[in-house]
């Protein structure tokens, strides 16, 4: 078989899948289902409060830090969707990528304000990152597989999902330590 008719087999398999995607969504996770809107608040309430709380004063440092965690968790979530290890069934609209409320606000905004604590307070990241991480993955993410809103398949569990989730953390606080040090070394 060639390439080009491996890729239009590819195309087409994308196309129905978006439409069966679409057609999903419809039936479950529309404006009339609460999944919708658990979505819709689970979307902007964390921005809510992070526009509260975060230090005005660092919002560029902090938000590096967010940033980092969001591309970087929605990088490893878009991984281990494509491998169904992890799926996010209802999500806030079939046109955005699988788990965004997780993986664009839940965990940055989260990470977030701890960044912003334990560097104000001269605090272990580390410790408190694995603390917040245990909670998100015992916690949240246990609601969220009772309730449906995540599956876990291939023998995927929450304490995968934790060492994820504090790998992620740790990355992201690494790059951003980097790009501060590099800040340093120009003044």
């Amino acid at each position: 078989m060639s390439a080009e008719t491996l890729y239009l087999q590819i195309y087409n398999l994308k196309e129905k899948l978006g439409k069966l995607e679409s057609e999903y969504w419809q039936l479950t996770s529309n404006v009339e289902t609460w999944y919708f809107w658990f979505n819709i608040s689970f979307f902007f309430i964390p921005l809510f409060i992070l526009y509260k709380f975060i230090d005005r004063e660092r919002i560029f440092e902090i938000t590096f830090y967010g940033y980092s965690v969001h591309m970087i968790s929605s990088k490893v979530n878009g991984a281990l969707e494509a491998n169904n290890l992890v799926v996010h069934p209802h999500d806030l609209t079939s046109l955005f990528p699988s788990g965004m409320t997780v993986t664009a606000v839940i965990l940055p905004v989260a990470y977030m304000l701890l960044y912003q604590y334990c560097t104000k307070k001269n605090k272990n990241f580390y410790v408190y990152a694995l603390l917040l991480t245990m909670f998100i993955a015992y916690g949240l993410d246990y609601v969220f597989v009772l309730s449906d809103y995540l599956r876990l398949n291939k023998g995927m569990n929450l304490t995968y999902l934790l060492l994820l989730n504090f790998l992620v953390a740790s990355l992201a606080y690494w790059l951003t330590y980097l790009f501060r040090w590099i800040k340093m070394q120009t003044k």
